[in-house]
Parts: structure tokens; C-alpha cells; sequence
């Protein structure tokens, strides 16, 4: 067999047993590291050559200078717990004896991967024997043939009840599904039954969050049920060891928004939909056919795991470097051009109001975007989306925005957003926002943000003003009568001018709901006189007197907590008034 051939077959079994492992390409240069595996204290690196006889001198000064690149550009750069030779040869003691003088004094745990190891692993993958040395994969075809023909072997729905039609269906899917994954191995295959029209579904429902989906097609059964088919990666080095590729050709008017859209997916890998174009060539999964033909493209970024990317954040910056707001970034996705040396990124804040892609690494043409999605408010919590609109509210001229590690370097040039009305909405808001805020400080029920459409303006100056309140604010007010209700155990009235204060139950209304605070408000009268002293000298507990102002009108409206004022009433004799 070809030794590449030999390579890529211990390679795949190391990287099966290790998923998340990668095989490092020859041709950007290895460094002395053929495959690295990531672990919580450590790389595992594994240095894969072809000899199956033992050593010849030119193939010793091989694993010799191997060994010096990853010594050299490795070693200093990465976190090394072990270095591996896997050769399929058994060595013998003089060899041993040789590697352990070679790698002498590095701190690492040297293995030597052999003959036996291989085989021993071998026996455990016969699928990955079949494929490379056998008839795996025209198995693959013919089983996938097989699936594809199922859905024009299915009886007409009209002629079997639709419950045995459909249990004959997943029980034909799931049998092929058990044996295509027995078979390959690469992918692991899955077979879903669904009730519904593929026309009516949305494009790209099945593929985001997903990082190892590789294949998907759906195919249209009969009027009442489609099927899934998907393709998983059993590890993150199929797609290189099996690739599913395809050729294609876009055609866009020059000077269009398709064009720069093209552009930048060939930049920086940036998603692009619906752009006429053909297929002139693929090469799917064993079995399917070659489904070259023209129709509308669309290139999507699924948001997968993070591999070795640090938490980012983004920063809005002041002209003397101050960070004044700092927001995490998360949903990140990310792609690299497939013709230049861009990067694509894009993510959101943690509330969702701010949508940001930022196109870096490509030099001049680098860019930066921002979405607000204010819409998108009603119905969430006041501090989901406060961070997002405190940034939005500080936009100035003088201010920038990039990105950076989250509590790290940055990790963009900076950006002067052209966001001067988005600022002024954002500032508006944020009085109404923070106010909300503070409320929900004082109660245990859910606040979130009301519909503009069900709230009035003098319910909004209403939140404002409790909100100011229950910061320890007071308001100056004045009054032209009230009615004061006669608390238990109290004495004669009195005569001429007094202060008295009056104790109501607080309640917030936010959205048409009333909300208890589990506090009172209270307004003083600082002058006050009976309108009528012969009534009030009539009046019994619970009845109420009417107080007009004194020398002046002024009252002052604070609020106090529950505690506060019980203690004050109980001194008096009295309880709680409600309303």
C-alpha cells in the first residue's frame, strides 16, 4: 500500500478514538506534529511515519529532524503533555534505546506507538479496514441507493392506514441508518420521519447550533410525510479525511449588493442568501447521485463550539482609552475567507438587542456592522437589555467601538459607529428602562418591558416618579383638600393649623398590571386645617374628616417601608389604611 495511504489509516483511527483531535495539513508546515489531541493539562502530539521494516539511517535522521521542528516551533508555543512515533513496526531495544536518548531531558512522556498497538486498534474499527482496504465503500453506496429508492417503494397512502404506513417507514429507516453508520467510518447516519411539506420548511432550521452536521437532505415521501437524512461526523477530522465537496459558479452583476456580498464571503468567509448561481459538480456522500444544476444559493455559518477561541466581549472606548461600557459577546459564530486571509465573526449581547458582525484580518476593507433590534424589547427584563442600551446610550463622536477578549487584548481595530439618532432613542429609553430597574429591586414578581402600544405616557411618568421615590427621592406637591380617615383610639381633633401625613399602600403599574411593593407611600401635609370643626368633633373612628390647607400648600410625598409604617401607626393606635 501507498504510505500516505498507511498515514491517513492510522491517522483516522487515532482521530475516531479522539474526536475532537486534529491532523495538522503538511503543506502549512507541521511543525513536527502530524496529529494533536487537546486535553484539561495538555496537547497529546502524535508523529506518524510510514516504516513497517526496521529503520534504515535516512529514516532515522527522518523522526530525527521531526523531532527537532516540534522541539524548535512547537514546544515553546504550545502546552505539551506527550510526544508519540507511531510506526507500524514493533521496535527493537536498540531502537527504544535511541528515541529515549532523543528526546532526553524534554519533560514530556515519550511512547512509541507499534505494530501491535495498530493492530490491536485495528481489530476494534473493521469499518475503517473495509473502507480503506476493502469493499466499504461500495457497501456505502448501496445502502444509501437503497434509501434513497425507499420513498418510491412507499404504498399510496390512500390504500393503508397512515399509522401502519408511517411505523413501516421508520422501521425501513432506522434498519438502514443502523447498517450505513455500521459501515462508514466516518459519519454516523440519521434517518427522520416527519409529518409536513419540505417546501414549507425553513431553510436552515436543521443546521444552526450544530457543528459536526455534514450532509442534510430531505425528501418529500408523500403529500402527508418527508424524510431527513443527516450525516454527523463521528470527528472532527471527517470532513478531511472524507470530504463532501462540490463545485459551483456564481453569477452577480457587477456593482450590486450580490457582488460585494460574494466578495466577502470569499474575503472573510461572511454568510451570503440567495444568489443565482449553478452547481456544476458534487460529490456527496457514496450513493447520491451528482446533482449539478443551477438555482439560488445560500452559504450560512452554523454556530458551533468554540474550540480554542477566548470569551470575546465588546468595548465602547473613549478618545483617551477609557472603557466605558464593556459587553460579552455571545451565539459567536465565526468563518475565514475561502480566498484571502479574512475573518468573519459575528455574535450578539447577551439580551439580544445588539447584533454585531465584524470582518477582520484582511487589511483596508476591514469593517464593522451594528444591528439594533429595539423591536425586540417588549417582553424582556429591564436588566437582560440595560448593558446593551447604557453602550448605545454613551455613542458619541469621540467614542469608538472593538472587539476584544473578554478582560484581554483587543481583537479589532476600533470603529466610529455613525450612530447619533440611535443614541438620542437609546438615551430616551434608558430613563424608562432604569426606572423599571428599580422596581423590580422591590419586588418579587417579574417586571419586564411593556408594549408602547398598551402603555401611556402618564403611565410612564408614573414609573419614573416611583422609581425616583424608592431611591429615597421626594416630590414637592401641592393639595386642595383631602379626606383624612379617623384612626382608632384617637384623640379630640385639633384646633387651628397642623401637619398630619397619610400612609398609602404602594402599588407599581407596569403594563395595565398592578404591582405590590410591600411598601407605603407617604404624604405629608405640612398645613393643614379642619374644613369643618363642628363634624369633625362629631366624627367616630373610621369615619374621615376633610382637611383643607393652611398657610400653605405644600406636601411632601416620600416612601417608607412596610416595617416604618406599622411602627408609626402602632404608636398611634392605628393600622394601615389600603389605597
Amino acid at each position: 500500500m501507498p504510505g500516505e495511504t498507511v498515514e491517513e489509516f492510522v491517522a483516522a483511527m487515532l482521530l475516531l478514538r479522539h474526536p475532537h483531535g486534529n491532523r495538522i495539513t503538511p503543506s502549512r508546515g507541521d511543525r513536527g506534529v502530524d496529529i494533536r489531541i487537546a486535553n484539561p493539562d495538555g496537547y497529546d502530539i502524535y508523529q506518524v511515519k510510514r516504516f513497517c521494516r526496521p529503520l534504515t539511517s535516512r529514516q532515522v535522521t527522518d523522526v530525527e529532524n521531526s523531532w527537532q521542528r516540534f522541539v524548535d516551533e512547537t514546544l515553546p508555543t504550545l502546552p505539551v503533555r506527550s510526544w508519540t512515533l507511531v510506526t507500524p513496526w514493533n521496535p527493537t531495544h536498540e531502537r527504544l534505546a535511541w528515541l529515549e536518548r532523543l528526546t532526553a531531558g524534554s519533560g514530556l512522556r515519550i511512547s512509541w506507538m507499534d505494530r501491535d498497538h495498530l493492530d490491536g486498534m485495528a481489530a476494534d474499527h473493521p469499518a475503517l479496514i473495509a473502507y480503506y482496504f476493502g469493499d466499504g465503500g461500495e457497501r456505502i453506496q448501496h445502502l444509501m441507493a437503497q434509501a434513497l429508492q425507499g420513498g418510491r417503494d412507499m404504498p399510496d397512502p390512500g390504500q393503508v392506514p397512515a399509522e401502519s404506513l408511517l411505523t413501516a417507514a421508520i422501521e425501513r429507516y432506522e434498519g438502514l441508518a443502523s447498517a450505513l453508520t455500521d459501515v462508514d467510518p466516518f459519519y454516523r447516519y440519521e434517518f427522520d420521519v416527519r409529518e409536513g411539506r419540505v417546501s414549507e420548511l425553513p431553510w436552515d432550521g436543521d443546521v444552526l447550533g450544530d457543528d459536526l452536521t455534514a450532509f442534510l437532505r430531505y425528501l418529500q415521501l408523500n403529500e402527508r410525510h418527508y424524510l431527513v437524512m443527516r450525516l454527523v461526523a463521528r470527528a472532527v477530522e471527517s470532513f478531511s479525511l472524507r470530504p463532501i465537496t462540490g463545485s459551483l459558479e456564481l453569477q452577480v452583476p457587477v456593482d450590486s449588493a450580490e457582488r460585494q456580498a460574494v466578495e466577502e464571503f470569499l474575503r472573510y468567509g461572511a454568510p451570503l442568501a440567495d444568489i443565482d448561481g449553478t452547481i456544476t459538480h458534487s460529490s456527496g456522500p457514496p450513493g447520491l447521485p451528482d446533482e449539478s444544476g443551477p438555482g439560488r444559493l445560500s452559504f450560512m455559518v452554523a454556530a458551533g463550539a468554540a474550540g480554542d477561541r477566548p470569551d470575546l466581549e465588546v468595548r465602547l472606548v473613549a478618545a483617551d482609552g477609557t472603557v466605558l461600557h464593556a459587553l460579552d459577546l455571545v451565539q459567536v459564530r465565526a468563518s475565514r475567507g475561502v480566498d484571502g486571509p479574512g475573518i468573519w465573526l459575528a455574535g450578539q449581547d447577551p439580551g439580544g438587542l445588539l447584533h454585531l458582525q465584524f470582518l477582520v484580518n484582511a487589511g483596508d476593507r476591514d469593517t464593522f456592522r451594528l444591528q439594533v433590534d429595539l423591536d425586540d424589547l417588549v417582553g424582556k427584563t429591564p436588566a437582560q437589555v440595560l448593558p446593551a442600551m447604557r453602550l448605545l446610550a454613551a455613542l458619541a463622536p469621540d467614542t469608538t467601538l472593538l472587539l476584544a477578549v473578554r478582560g484581554g487584548p483587543a481583537y479589532s481595530p476600533r470603529w466610529q459607529p455613525e450612530a447619533s439618532s440611535l443614541a438620542l432613542h437609546a438615551r430616551r429609553q434608558l430613563r424608562v428602562l432604569e426606572a423599571l430597574q428599580v422596581i423590580q429591586s422591590h419586588s418579587y414578581q417579574r417586571i419586564v418591558i411593556p408594549a408602547p402600544s398598551s402603555t401611556s405616557n402618564e403611565e410612564l411618568a408614573g414609573i419614573i416618579q416611583l422609581a425616583h421615590l424608592l431611591q429615597g427621592g421626594q416630590i414637592d406637591a401641592t393639595w386642595p383638600q383631602v379626606d383624612f380617615p379617623i384612626p382608632a383610639n384617637a384623640g379630640p381633633p385639633p384646633e387651628g393649623e397642623f401637619s398630619v401625613a397619610i400612609l398609602h399602600e404602594l402599588n407599581a403599574r407596569v403594563g395595565g398590571r398592578q404591582i405590590p411593593l410591600g411598601m407605603y407611600q407617604c404624604v405629608t401635609y405640612l398645613a393643614a386645617r379642619i374644613a369643618d370643626p363642628a363634624e369633625a368633633a362629631a366624627a367616630q373612628a373610621g369615619d374621615s374628616i376633610r382637611l383643607l390647607p393652611g398657610s400653605t400648600d405644600r406636601a411632601l410625598i416620600t416612601v417608607v417601608s412596610a416595617a416604618e409604617a406599622l411602627a408609626a401607626l402602632a404608636a398611634r393606635g392605628g393600622a394601615p389604611p389600603t389605597g
